[in-house]
């Protein structure tokens, strides 16, 4: 795949990532405005600067996106095109690779201990949830090696930010 190919897909990926964390900026500021915090103050709850952050990233993304569009005497949809099919054709060539479909598996647990896990369950358990699942699907160890490092690191993570830093933990 050429390097301008990859710079469009992270590019892409940038969007995606500057969208998230305006969205879950905004969410952050409307959470805050209900009880018991009432910060009802766009500029001074704590969603301001990850809305803000997530709407400059993808701008910049987007602009990033332009430059990579660009090729002598052609179009950016001609552009476009040629790449997304240098991309697809990438894809397809390199779908059973095992690493890759490794790194995607990780990437979904991290995705579901982010947006459904931390969304439903108190941070502990959650984070002892995915751990585990982490785990597992490393293959580290032995399950009870597995369950006492799990349990043991989040207490440690719990314990060190809320009663030594005192710094809330999600």
């Amino acid at each position: 795949m050429q390097s301008k190919t990859k710079e469009m897909v992270f590019s892409f990926v940038l969007i995606l990532l500057g969208v998230i964390v305006a969205i879950e900026g905004f969410r952050i500021y409307l959470r805050a405005a209900e009880a018991p915090y009432f910060i009802t103050e766009f500029t001074i709850s704590p969603g301001f600067i990850p809305t803000i952050l997530g709407i400059a990233l993808t701008l910049f993304s987007v602009l990033y996106l332009f430059t990579c569009l660009k090729m002598e005497g052609k179009s950016h949809t001609e552009v476009l095109k040629l790449r997304f099919s240098e991309f697809f054709s990438w894809v397809k060539a390199n779908r059973k690779n095992v690493d890759i479909a490794f790194t995607i598996g990780a990437v979904i647990l991290m995705a579901i201990y982010t947006y459904i896990l931390m969304e439903f369950l108190s941070f502990w358990i959650a984070s002892i949830i995915f751990l585990l699942a982490l785990f597992f699907y490393l293959r580290s160890g032995s399950w009870w090696k597995n369950i006492l490092v799990s349990i043991l690191g989040v207490l440690l993570i719990v314990f060190v930010f809320q009663y030594c830093f005192g710094a809330a933990l999600p």
